[in-house]
């Protein structure tokens, strides 16, 4: 799957990722958030920076995490917040003593590799992002962002797993 996703053309890459974040930024869950935490997309996952532009400029929070030993945290953005190249060379915002939001997302972009039709999905296998659903499941909305061709039946998984709300793709929304 990984091989097909990065077969995309950076053209197929940005049309695709417009219309998965346009279909997005109509839903009621996007339009009922006030503090959006993103990933910052790598090689050809979908783009995320149409989402972050409409949230900070309707006065929404914003956040990108950051890697910190095997957790991810969330640092808060402004339009004009310089990134930095973080552990795996994904862009990460800069550490300040009072940025640290992650306790205050209510709404939480999951990037990952296959989606499967029941909210499960593959990542790139560290469980950063488990990890953090599993604490806070029952105070943010988890959405995954998708090419419609990464969603399958099912996708092999484990007790650590944690299963998404919402995933969007350029043609659908599912719900779990």
């Amino acid at each position: 799957m990984l091989e097909k996703r990065n077969s995309l053309s950076p053209s197929d890459i940005n049309t695709r990722s417009a219309a998965i974040q346009q279909r997005f930024a109509h839903s009621d869950e996007f339009n009922r958030s006030r503090m959006v935490a993103s990933y910052y997309p790598v090689g050809s996952e979908v783009r995320t920076q149409k989402i972050v532009n409409i949230a900070l400029k309707s006065d929404r929070l914003v956040a990108l995490p950051r890697t910190i030993g095997d957790h991810i945290k969330f640092y808060r953005i402004l339009l004009n917040t310089d990134l930095t190249a973080g552990k795996f060379g994904i862009k990460e915002p800069s550490i300040s003593s009072n940025s640290c939001v992650s306790d205050e997302i209510d709404l939480l972009l999951v990037p990952g590799i296959v989606f499967d039709t029941n909210g499960y999905r593959i990542g790139y296998g560290y469980g950063y992002y488990d990890r953090f659903i599993a604490r806070k499941k029952n105070s943010i909305v988890s959405v995954g962002l998708a090419y419609e061709f990464q969603v399958c039946e099912k996708v092999p998984r484990s007790h650590n797993d944690q299963k998404i709300n919402v995933l969007v793709t350029e043609k659908r929304m599912f719900y779990f």
